[in-house]
C-alpha cells in the first residue's frame, strides 16, 4: 500500500501514446503529385504524438509515459529522449521489430506535411494499457490515435473506472467510438479533424455538436487561437500575434500542457490560457533549438 500511495503521489499525467522517429525534409514548397523537389535541409529529431506530449508535460508536473518501441537503435534514441526530459519510462517497453518513424517536410512558411509510419506502436495491447495505468495511477491521462483504438479504448475505460480524468487528442483523424467520446474531458481536436468529426467547417458549430458527445471541448484555430466549451459556455482564447518559424509539434506542446496543467488543479479555460502560450513559444524555435 505505500509504494501504490508513492506512484499515486508522483505520477499526475500519464501520457499513453505513440513515439516516432522523425525524419525532417526542409524544403522550399511541397511537391505537387509525382513531382520530385529538391530539399533544403534534413534533420532527424525523436517525436511521435505521445513522446510530444509528454515531454511538454513534463515541463511542468510528473509525466510517465505508456508505450512502445522498437528493438533498433531508433527505439533507443526516443527513450533516451523522454529521460532526458525527465518523463518516466517504466512503462515504455521494447518490443520486437522497428519503431515507429514520421516523415516529415516543412516549408519556408513553417507549415508541414507528415507520414507517420507507427511500426511498434501498433503493438501497444488494451492489457498493456491497463496494466500500466494501475501501477502509474495518475491523477489525468493523455492519450491520442497514433496508437490502436483497442488501447485508446483501455485508456478511457480505465480513466472513467477510477474516477480520473481523460484528455483525449483525437488525431490523427479516424472515427471514434460513443463510449471513447463521452470519456473525453476534454477532447482536444484542429478544425480539420473537428470537420472530420463534426462535418461542418464552422468552428462554433464544431464546437457545439461535439459538447453535446463529450464533457468538455477544445479546437484549436492555430493563429486564431483556440474555442473551449465547458458546463455549457464557450470561451475564445486568442493566440498572440507572431511568426512561426516551424510550427510542428505544436499541437502536441498545447495537448501536453494543457493536461498538465489540469493535473495540478487549474480549470480548463486556465490550462487552455497556458498551452496556448507555450505552443506560440515553441513555433517561434526552429526544432532542432527545442
Amino acid at each position: 500500500m505505500t509504494h501504490d500511495h508513492r506512484e499515486r503521489e508522483w505520477t499526475r499525467v500519464a501520457v499513453v501514446g505513440s513515439a516516432n522517429l522523425d525524419l525532417v525534409a526542409h524544403t522550399p514548397r511541397r511537391p505537387a503529385p509525382g513531382e520530385t523537389v529538391l530539399g533544403t535541409g534534413y534533420s532527424e529529431h525523436p517525436g511521435g504524438k505521445g513522446l510530444n506530449q509528454a515531454a511538454a508535460a513534463a515541463t511542468v508536473t510528473t509525466t510517465s509515459f505508456v508505450g512502445r518501441r522498437g528493438s533498433d537503435d531508433a527505439g533507443r534514441v526516443l527513450e533516451a529522449e523522454l529521460v532526458r526530459r525527465g518523463v518516466d519510462t517504466s512503462q515504455f517497453l521494447a518490443v520486437a521489430g522497428p519503431s515507429g518513424h514520421a516523415l516529415i517536410t516543412v516549408t519556408p512558411d513553417g507549415e508541414n506535411s507528415i507520414t507517420v509510419l507507427p511500426e511498434a506502436n501498433h503493438l501497444l495491447l488494451p492489457d498493456d494499457v491497463t496494466r500500466a495505468l494501475d501501477v502509474l495511477v495518475p491523477r489525468v491521462v493523455l492519450t491520442q490515435q497514433e496508437i490502436p483504438l483497442a488501447a485508446t479504448g483501455a485508456a478511457a475505460r480505465w480513466a472513467r473506472t477510477h474516477g480520473v480524468r481523460l484528455m483525449l487528442n483525437a488525431s490523427p483523424s479516424a472515427a471514434l467510438p460513443e463510449e471513447i467520446l463521452a470519456a473525453a474531458d476534454p477532447l482536444v481536436v484542429n478544425l480539420t479533424e473537428a470537420h472530420f468529426l463534426t462535418a461542418t467547417h464552422t468552428p462554433s458549430d464544431a464546437a457545439r455538436i461535439l459538447a453535446k458527445q463529450c464533457v468538455s471541448v477544445v479546437i484549436t484555430l492555430g493563429s486564431d487561437g483556440s474555442l473551449v466549451v465547458e458546463n455549457g459556455r464557450t470561451t475564445h482564447l486568442p493566440a498572440p500575434r507572431l511568426t512561426a518559424v516551424d510550427t510542428t509539434g505544436a499541437g502536441d506542446m498545447f495537448a501536453g500542457v494543457t493536461a498538465a496543467r489540469l493535473a495540478r488543479g487549474a480549470g480548463l479555460v486556465e490550462a487552455a490560457h497556458h498551452a496556448t502560450q507555450a505552443a506560440a513559444q515553441a513555433i517561434q524555435t526552429p526544432r532542432s533549438s527545442r
